[in-house]
């Protein structure tokens, strides 16, 4: 089975296993900063997600749902399959605090949602791999493999 060229995975640290049923959205932001130096060139709009999914049991998204009603073919993405990989800006926003409180202890989090902003470079590698190690209080990422 092929994955999409952006995937993410969620470990719960608190719990010591992957945070299964976690809805994630993905965005594309805009092109990569050409001005560095320019503090405005970081001033990024949002947009609506091109897609989203929920987490599988093992705390992974592979594939994503894409959203109908987003022009995403200017992202590489056509008929439902991703069959190019766009460089610029992108993020992933996940639910968070919709996954601590559907747990059924009294588990509580301080953050809502998280959101991971990352820059595809040109030319783009052929996969990347965004995990999130969290915890109530705390959470950590970095580009996986």
């Amino acid at each position: 089975m092929s994955v999409d060229p952006i995937t993410c995975h969620i470990l719960d640290t608190t719990r010591g296993r992957p945070a299964s049923g976690v809805t994630c959205s993905i965005y594309y932001i805009g092109p990569s900063v050409t001005d560095k130096s320019d503090d405005k060139s970081y001033d990024l709009a949002s947009t609506e997600p091109f897609a989203m999914n929920k987490t599988d049991q093992d705390g992974r998204i592979k594939d994503w749902v894409f959203n109908p009603n987003v022009n995403n073919s200017d992202i590489g993405i056509n008929s439902s399959k991703w069959d190019k990989l766009v460089p610029g800006i992108y993020k992933i926003k996940f639910l968070t605090g919709k996954y601590f409180h559907e747990l059924s202890d009294t588990s509580r989090t301080f953050f809502p949602f998280v959101e991971i902003i990352f820059t595809i470079d040109n030319p783009p590698d052929n996969h990347y791999h965004i995990p999130l190690l969290l915890a109530n209080h705390s959470y950590t990422t970095y580009r996986g493999s």
